[in-house]
């Protein structure tokens, strides 16, 4: 569950911006989704230092596809000597969300 200052607004950019499905949302709550990944958003005060990680089947694509909807990128994707291929985004929040595939 991740604390946010304003539901509708983290969601709409979830949605509008990364792709994800916005399928239930009230004032104080709501779930975002995308594949087999749900980020349940709280309103609330915003945790210091948090990230989110999400598994992708075409990194590659799935960061243009986001770029193009205006996503901040702040870390392209590399490449990863532990053997993922990621790349960090940035959420309105100011969230570090990073997304991730296999190598293999």
């Amino acid at each position: 569950m991740l604390h946010v200052p304003d539901v509708g607004a983290t969601a709409e950019y979830y949605r509008d911006v990364l792709g994800f499905t916005y399928d239930y949302g009230a004032d104080h709550y709501g779930v975002v989704w995308r594949e087999n990944a749900a980020v349940h958003l709280m309103q609330g005060e915003l945790g210091g230092g948090c990230h989110l990680f999400f598994w992708l089947e075409d990194l590659d694509a799935y960061c243009d596809e986001i770029r193009g909807r205006g996503a901040t990128i702040v870390a392209e994707p590399e490449d990863q000597p532990y053997g993922l291929r990621e790349f960090t985004a940035v959420d309105g929040n100011g969230v570090r969300l990073v997304f991730g595939m296999d190598l293999d």
